[in-house]
């Protein structure tokens, strides 16, 4: 969660920044119904929005929830791990599995984001004790099992640094054609969070997320054009908090302590739930607008490390050879958001 701009101030639905505003185009990630459950699998670093849009996948039964794995990035992975355990006990979900997965990028410095998220990756909150272990097989290896045995292609929701989808596609490349998109949250069209360059999970591992973007694999980047929209403030904690349930006092807790601290920076009164927006996509059909970028992954070692390079100009992208290889979003209905927010957490303990 970080301090966001007024969705309002956008005006036409194209991606901002941009020296070529991409037009809006048709969505490729499929959507969710009660009949008809996406089977997914949530690869997360819990989190204070990563709690939030774990706990919105629990109360929708548009997404039969497979697993949730676990991945080093907000706190170390030991901590997100025991988050998503405890988170899952306390929406009532204990019957979804959770592994562990990589503690660090696949090359480079290990970066954490423990100065948002605080240690735990929870800021101050106290999650009630679970009863589950973590499955000993670990990440990639139950990822790889749970898309294997699925009778139908499987979505995954990376929501942390993409290390463990990267192994995944390495280490089981005739999985591939079983997943069926990968709806994730990270990159930017515009500036990073972390550096100027680069938002948070694709510079804490590059040479991952540059993996995924080349695997020909069916994408959405949820990135902070479109994240940065979806705000939360005081009113709506308030609105979590008066639920009267477990799951709406976490959830009230998590982002008070996300805008107290953007308060204390940056004087923002609202919280962006970055993550949350991957599962809402994959819930309701229009509620983000998407654009077709071709996006590239900065690896290098110098102040643009981590980009998300997105080109969206069609004699550009002719010239260079390229083809359009993501969705990404640039544009969300806050008020819609909010109130999906709001009515998951209702539904849960």
């Amino acid at each position: 969660m970080s301090a966001g701009f007024n969705a309002e101030d956008l005006g036409r639905a194209r991606a901002v920044p941009a020296f070529h505003p991409s037009p809006a185009s048709d969505r490729t990630a499929p959507f969710g119904t009660p009949e008809r459950p996406l089977p997914l699998i949530i690869d997360s670093d819990p989190g204070l929005d990563d709690a939030l849009a774990i706990g919105l996948a629990c109360a929708s039964p548009e997404l039969r929830l497979l697993a949730v794995t676990t991945v080093g990035g907000n706190a170390d992975v030991a901590h997100c791990t025991e988050n998503a355990l405890r988170l899952l006990h306390a929406y009532g979900r204990d019957d979804v599995p959770v592994a562990e997965g990589a503690a660090g990028a696949l090359l480079g410095d290990v970066v954490r984001a423990t100065d948002v998220h605080g240690l735990s990756g929870v800021g101050n909150a106290q999650l009630p004790e679970a009863p589950n272990s973590p499955r000993p097989e670990g990440a990639i290896a139950l990822m790889a099992q749970l898309i294997s045995d699925s009778p139908e292609p499987v979505c995954i929701a990376p929501i942390g640094p993409l290390t463990n989808i990267a192994l995944l596609l390495r280490l089981y490349p005739r999985l591939a054609p079983r997943v069926e998109h990968v709806c994730l949250m990270g990159g930017s069209i515009g500036e990073g969070n972390t550096t100027a360059a680069a938002e948070f999970n694709i510079l804490a591992d590059p040479e991952a997320a540059d993996v995924v973007f080349r695997s020909g694999l069916p994408i959405t980047m949820m990135g902070l054009d479109v994240t940065h929209q979806a705000l939360l403030d005081r009113r709506s904690a308030q609105q979590l908090r008066t639920l009267g349930t477990r799951s709406g006092a976490i959830a009230a807790e998590l982002t008070e302590f996300a805008l107290e601290r953007n308060l204390g920076w940056s004087g923002s009164t609202t919280s962006a739930v970055h993550d949350a927006v991957t599962i809402a996509h994959l819930l309701v059909p229009d509620l983000v607008t998407v654009a077709r970028y071709h996006v590239a992954v900065e690896t290098g070692h110098g102040p643009a490390r981590g980009r998300t390079v997105c080109d969206g100009l069609p004699n550009r992208l002719r010239r260079r050879g390229f083809e359009a290889n993501a969705d990404v979003g640039i544009l969300i209905d806050r008020d819609r958001f909010v109130r999906l927010l709001l009515y998951a957490y209702a539904r849960l303990p």
